[in-house]
């Protein structure tokens, strides 16, 4: 055969090999379990037949010792007895083979000339008698003894003792406690079986078990993975793997949620994109083509420039939203005068709130309306970065620490979501409070409210609610940029909404040109 086929024959085994072990679950749970019981088991009966063998056997040989004393005593007392009365060497053989029993004990009663007379059928030889006897000390001790001898044959008991009044030695050869520690090593083998049998049956009920849990949750995982986040794992336990599960079903609600509201987002943001651009396209379609007339095109073009805007503000939410996600959304600090800030943005923003037919009122503000100022040379370069030493605020400025536009960016978000869900003729109020050592601004509409779970959700991506946020436009990203915005400058957005009544949110930012609000800031930031 040729190396080639040679090395296809080998894949073709390994692939049935590899086939039966899947099918043995060699390499699985029940494997593992299997594996841990059977080595647990080996290890505790290994210790535990090392301590058996020491102690229970060191136990049982004491206890034989005894045993076989008392025995060789009642045999001694019965040959003096068969010795005064005359008894016949017949009769004495009769009477000692009804107290010894068959095949486990050997009796010997032995003369000065070593001529002996057995009673018993323990199978040993008569050298292998003659050696037992010598190794017993037979003939050197007068005390009466009982020793533990070994030979190629086993284990004996050898109990001795010379009788003064017979002039012989009696000698007891048993072999009853090699045969009781036999017995327990049989009873330990079959307990070893039994456990083996039991632990595999028990491994292999508890891994069908385990796996037909951990298999239902592979499943739903791999039909999370395909995006059908409906499914659910079905398992009640409320151990680890009970909650594994339920994490695995709240996981798969969470993603189906946030599924969702990307749809819906991809949707808003599809709409937001077609709107203005098929606007744009039609308004200067028509101005080109002289479909509008000279004297309207100004107007058209106003439009197609609002238009425009308002696509811009969506390139750069989404823009802002992949900074965040990536990490890259960065504030630069800089003191600048949020009053004047305020003022700036609102004047700018006149067209809009005339657009949506809403007013806004303005309360807080030092000096009432904006006056023109002539700046000081350099001043310029003060508020708009960190360079320099800190200017004491002038009558009218409220100066607080801060990124002028990612806080211009917040105002207008807030501004825009007001007037988005206020009816006509309603007011937005804008309102600033100053403080000691913060400034805090509130923006207030009279629009349709939310629920307090809307509230609390409204921070979410992609969050538009059907009630409070569906059908006004937008696309669910404008408050999550102002929250994560606010805080990068370590403060914190509230909001207070009831249905019907409107809705309020206010933040606070440190005050500048105080002792330590540079440090203020820095602390803020680290919350």
């Amino acid at each position: 055969m040729s190396a080639g086929g040679l090395k296809d024959a080998a894949r073709r085994l390994g692939e049935r090999a590899a086939a039966v072990a899947r099918r043995l679950g060699v390499g699985g749970i029940f494997a593992k379990l299997l594996l841990i019981s059977l080595s647990t088991l080996a290890v505790t009966f290994l210790v535990y037949n090392l301590l058996s063998s020491q102690l229970v056997g060191r136990d049982m040989l004491d206890r034989r010792q005894g045993v076989e004393g008392a025995e060789l005593r009642r045999t001694i007392t019965l040959l003096e007895t068969a010795a005064r009365d005359g008894w016949s060497d017949d009769s004495i053989r009769t009477a000692l083979q009804l107290v010894v029993p068959p095949q486990m004990k050997s009796i010997l009663i032995i003369d000065r000339g070593g001529r002996y007379m057995q009673i018993g059928q323990v199978p040993l030889p008569e050298s292998d008698i003659r050696e037992l006897i010598a190794s017993a000390g037979i003939g050197r001790s007068p005390e009466a003894r009982t020793e533990m001898v070994k030979n190629d044959s086993g284990k004996y008991i050898v109990s001795s003792q010379y009788v003064p009044s017979l002039d012989r030695y009696v000698v007891s050869l048993s072999t009853g406690f090699q045969r009781e520690f036999r017995r327990v090593q049989n009873l330990n083998a079959l307990a070893i079986g039994i456990a083996i049998a039991v632990s595999v049956l028990v491994s292999w009920a508890f891994s069908r078990y385990m796996t037909r849990r951990i298999r239902r949750m592979s499943l739903g995982a791999e039909q999370f993975a395909k995006g059908r986040f409906e499914t659910k794992i079905a398992d009640r336990s409320t151990d680890e793997l009970g909650q594994l599960a339920g994490s695995l079903n709240r996981m798969a609600g969470d993603l189906g949620a946030l599924e969702q509201m990307r749809r819906d987002f991809l949707a808003n943001v599809s709409h937001d994109l077609r709107s203005p651009l098929t606007s744009i396209h039609g308004y200067l379609e028509a101005i080109l083509d002289g479909t509008v007339p000279r004297d309207k095109a100004d107007r058209y073009l106003r439009i197609t420039q609002d238009q425009t805007a308002r696509l811009m503000k969506l390139v750069s939410d989404l823009l802002d939203m992949s900074k965040i996600e990536a990490g890259q959304f960065d504030v630069v600090p800089a003191e600048f005068d949020l009053a004047d800030m305020i003022r700036l943005l609102l004047s700018r923003m006149e067209s809009t709130f005339s657009h949506h037919s809403v007013r806004y009122e303005i309360a807080g503000l030092p000096g009432g309306e904006r006056r023109e100022r002539a700046e000081p040379e350099g001043a310029e370069a003060g508020k708009a970065g960190t360079a320099g030493a800190p200017r004491a605020a002038e009558p009218g400025e409220v100066l607080v620490v801060g990124d002028p536009h990612r806080l211009e960016q917040v105002m207008v978000n807030l501004l825009q979501n007001a007037m988005a869900f206020s009816p006509h003729g309603s007011t937005v109020h804008v309102t600033l409070e100053c403080g000691p050592d913060r400034a805090c601004v509130s923006v207030r509409d009279e629009g349709i409210g939310m629920s307090e779970e809307q509230a609390r959700r409204i921070w979410e991506r992609f969050y538009k609610s059907d009630e409070a946020r569906g059908g006004r436009g937008g696309t669910g990203i404008g408050l999550s940029i102002v929250k994560h915005i606010l805080d990068a400058h370590g403060s914190r957005i509230e909001v207070r909404s009831e249905p019907g009544q409107g809705s309020e949110f206010r933040f606070c930012l440190v005050r500048a040109g105080l002792a330590g609000s540079d440090e203020q800031y820095r602390e803020s930031s680290e919350k």
